[in-house]
């Protein structure tokens, strides 16, 4: 805090309040101060009077021979000699934060000006209505305000704050997307944990469908299961328009440049996939699933190509929907204990993490990420239409399923002001989660300088929650990497020399630093403290191959 240079001055209230003249005692006043505060825990309140206030930084008495430094919260305008009331937000360690509680409002002359020029009543909601904007730097005239409380009124369940902010970001607000802008700020937005949920919840559901014998509404809604995964893998492959931004030509074309060759044709449509690896499945399991697949009908190639493994997962769940979408299907019995054994459940939960989530090596191809978000928002669209069919539009997997649908919509929302996306990966162990977000501001744009600069958010199983900054300008790379663990820490300095030398081989200059983050802050976090000069990028790219 630098509130050093302004001691003497305060230095001569204090004596006259205290008729203690050494700088020791204020120092001893600080201490006290201090520990008049610790058994205090967040969200109870302190008074005190305004000794002096520089920025957001403010000294405060709080009692005899009591000196407390904190830095403020808000942008409300306090005065030395003002006794106030404040809420404690944070006093872990030498950090004081401190807000301003309602009660204070009256004395600030501009909440009742602007409230006054507006027309609207002064009370509990319109002036933390007007402490909001000002906050979020919103202008406070007559329209503004007016649009502002229409919006809370219609809406009176939801955060203040939080429409106040989404206002500022030019968001539109729905429920939908309200829940899903609280969800990114609590830290509940991870798209990851969403589709490990879907993974998990299929067969659950399942079997409560025919817990009560319904086995054909099961076999129904797995039929419609498959169809979704299958017909939206293959729209996903199909050749995107030049208004998707994801490239145009024939698939014949795509393959070629790719050296990708189709291995099957399901449901009439070219698909790939990857093939049933030695080992996925125990022998035994391996051996009683294509038992199973004999049984209900399948060729005697397809499963004596399961069990050489020269087939992929695709084709197989192709073959299964085959049998699910005839008329005169086989056993039912017989499809029962297919989709209840372990052999398919390993199959389909293996099928859609590889559908939904991303190697690391992955999101350097170009349009990977373009097209998994085609693949997940087809999928998800279908997924919905069959659980609504099913009568399970009300069940944890349509909810998350839902969720699933409108964290996309909300990202793509963001877009229009932001560069920002969730990256689901998929590693070795566990699942982590990616978040990417490139800001600058309109004078770095105006100046073309070919600068751009990017936060990369990881939360990772051993090495936990990571953010690294990466400023780019022309071939020169500036990285800070922010981690809670030292050890985390130490990790990273000593194999930074892999990353360096990747960059150098693709003509860049790296220079790293390594710093212990004491909080763990959000990518929303980011995006909130982007002023309304913050544009929308175009045109920048990252070599993200290294």
């Amino acid at each position: 805090m630098k509130l050093s240079a302004f001691f003497g001055q305060v230095n001569q209230n204090y004596v006259e309040n205290t008729g203690i003249e050494t700088t020791p005692a204020m120092e001893q006043g600080l201490k006290n101060g201090m520990n008049a505060i610790l058994g205090k825990l967040p969200g109870q309140t302190i008074s005190g009077e305004v000794l002096m206030k520089e920025g957001s930084d403010v000294l405060l008495s709080i009692g005899k021979n009591q000196l407390l430094q904190a830095k403020l919260e808000g942008n409300m305008s306090v005065l030395p000699g003002q006794l106030l009331a404040f809420q404690i937000k944070n006093n872990s360690g030498s950090k004081v934060v401190l807000a301003p509680l309602f009660e204070n409002m009256g004395q600030d002359p501009n909440v009742s000006r602007a409230l006054a020029a507006a027309g609207l009543p002064e009370n509990s909601v319109t002036s933390q209505m007007v402490k909001a904007m000002m906050q979020e730097g919103l202008p406070i005239d007559k329209q503004s305000l007016y649009q502002m409380n229409r919006l809370i009124s219609a809406n009176p369940q939801a955060d203040l704050q939080t429409l106040v902010q989404m206002q500022r970001l030019s968001l539109p607000v729905t429920p939908e997307s309200i829940a899903q802008f609280e969800a990114y700020k609590s830290y509940q937005h991870q798209l990851t944990n969403s589709l490990t949920d879907i993974t998990e919840a299929f067969t659950q559901t399942f079997q409560e469908i025919t817990g009560n014998g319904n086995i054909q509404e099961g076999l129904t809604f797995y039929r419609e299961v498959l169809g979704a995964l299958l017909d939206g893998e293959a729209k996903a492959q199909e050749p995107s328009s030049d208004e998707t931004g994801i490239g145009t030509g024939t698939k014949a074309e795509a393959e070629a440049k790719t050296g990708q060759v189709s291995q099957s044709q399901v449901s009439g449509k070219a698909m790939e996939g990857e093939l049933v690896k030695p080992g996925v499945l125990p022998e035994e399991d391996l051996k009683e699933f294509a038992q199973q697949m004999k049984q209900v009908g399948v060729p005697d190639k397809v499963t004596a190509a399961l069990l050489n493994n020269r087939i992929s997962a695709t084709e197989l769940l192709g073959e299964i929907e085959k049998l699910l979408s005839e008329e005169n299907a086989p056993d039912k019995g017989a499809l029962f204990e297919l989709l209840e054994g372990k052999g398919f459940k390993h199959l389909l939960k293996n099928h859609m993490t590889n559908q939904w989530l991303l190697n690391p090596e992955e999101v350097a191809k170009e349009n990977s990420v373009e097209k998994l978000y085609e693949r997940l928002n087809s999928q998800m669209n279908r997924l919905n239409q069959a659980l609504s069919q099913a009568a399970r539009a009300d069940t944890p997997l349509a909810r998350t399923v839902s969720n699933v649908s409108n964290n996309i919509d909300f990202m793509n929302q963001l877009n229009h002001m932001f560069t920002y996306v969730q990256i689901p990966l998929k590693m070795q162990g566990k699942n982590a989660n990616g978040e990417l977000f490139v800001y600058t501001n309109k004078k770095s744009l105006a100046k073309k300088d070919g600068s751009v600069s990017a936060l990369l958010h990881l939360d990772m199983e051993h090495l936990g929650s990571v953010d690294v900054h990466v400023a780019l300008n022309n071939q020169k790379v500036s990285t800070k990497f922010y981690l809670q663990d030292d050890s985390a820490l130490d990790l990273i300095a000593q194999n930074i020399s892999i990353l360096n030398k990747r960059l150098e081989d693709r003509g860049y200059s790296m220079n790293a630093e390594f710093i212990n983050k004491e909080e763990n802050t959000t990518v929303m976090d980011e995006i909130l403290k982007q002023g309304k000069n913050i544009s929308a990028l175009a045109g920048y790219s990252f070599d993200a191959r290294a």
